[in-house]
């Protein structure tokens, strides 16, 4: 059964495996762990696909094992036209190929401290053609992003490159739908220290969210056993972007742009209220009596209580908010 390889190429002369279908791979050499022949090479086809920056496919055959296999390979390409990766399809010739995960290339530049982006980066959170720019600011990435794993290494990487290192990493990411995605993510600072290439890949069907833990909230007394959830609140579009801790079964809220709004229309502008007094440092938290999406027709009458979403030497999120939602039966 054929499957994809992710392979990273954001360093001119070095390429690694960094995922192979389901599985994450700690950026191994590509030499004997993608070829299922010993007698066919991929590193050529990858130094062809790097300097054509065109797909590539041909079926290979192996004497040794007196076998054909079908490679495909997909370049990455980043802002500035390298190939930031390599998506690789190894698989019997008459074998129909499955899709590809989504995956981007963006530059992240120490000089005037700006992201360049291709269009594929911004449409892997939802952005349209429309409204794609070709470049963003940290804190737009930063306030997307849900939660960073290795963030210090991360900050470290991308505020005083050094040749030679490299970070893999995940971020869970907010899409414009208001779900979360889980983003596997591979940084290598360029030669001359001018910024770092950036290689994003979505594994959200193979890997949950990452997320901050109630102790890091500060949220560790009372919820076990209870009917209280916590999650990450997005007010503008009413939609929660992820449960910390478990979800509850009787709320409809992953796929609210297909199954309807999770806030009440008529009860949703007093989250918004809470949301902007949260925002400007008026109340430290706020309480609303609110009805939320159980499905079909039906609405739970829910209390919301509201604070800011910071974590430990963070300053608090620009636009989402930390909510407990609690049904009003509950004696909690």
């Amino acid at each position: 059964m054929g499957g994809w390889h992710l392979i990273e190429t954001l360093t001119e002369g070095v390429a690694t495996l960094v995922a192979s279908e389901d599985e994450t791979k700690n950026l191994l050499s590509t030499r004997r762990s993608i070829s299922p022949a010993a007698d066919i090479l991929v590193e050529p086809i990858i130094e062809h696909v790097r300097k054509t920056r065109e797909p590539f496919e041909r079926v290979l055959h192996s004497k040794r094992l007196n076998r054909a296999w079908r490679f495909y390979a997909w370049p990455i390409i980043g802002p500035f036209g390298d190939v930031h990766g390599i998506h690789m399809w190894v698989g019997d010739p008459k074998e129909k190929m499955t899709p590809r995960r989504l995956t981007s290339g963006v530059f992240w530049s120490t000089t005037d401290w700006l992201i360049y982006q291709t269009w594929e980066s911004a449409a892997m959170s939802g952005t349209l053609l429309e409204d794609w720019v070709p470049t963003a600011l940290s804190s737009d990435y930063i306030n997307r992003a849900i939660h960073m794993e290795k963030e210090q290494e991360f900050l470290e990487i991308t505020l005083a490159p050094k040749r030679g290192t490299v970070l893999s990493t995940w971020f869970s990411v907010r899409h414009d739908h208001g779900h979360a995605m889980q983003w596997q993510v591979i940084l290598r600072p360029t030669a001359d220290g001018k910024g770092v290439r950036v290689l994003y890949h979505d594994f959200s069907d193979a890997y949950p969210p990452s997320m901050p833990t109630l102790a890091e909230l500060g949220l560790t007394e009372g919820l076990d056993g209870s009917k209280v959830h916590v999650a990450l609140f997005e007010a503008h579009r009413g939609s929660i972007v992820l449960w910390i801790g478990r979800a509850p079964e009787w709320l409809e809220w992953q796929y609210a742009h297909l199954t309807g709004p999770v806030v009440h229309p008529d009860d949703l502008p007093a989250l918004q209220a809470s949301a902007q007094r949260i925002s400007r440092g008026e109340a430290p938290s706020t309480v609303d009596l609110v009805q939320l999406h159980g499905g079909q027709d039906e609405w739970v009458k829910s209390s919301v209580t509201m604070r800011p979403f910071q974590l430990k030497d963070r300053p608090a999120h620009a636009e989402l908010t930390l909510i407990q939602v609690t049904p009003v039966d509950n004696p909690y």
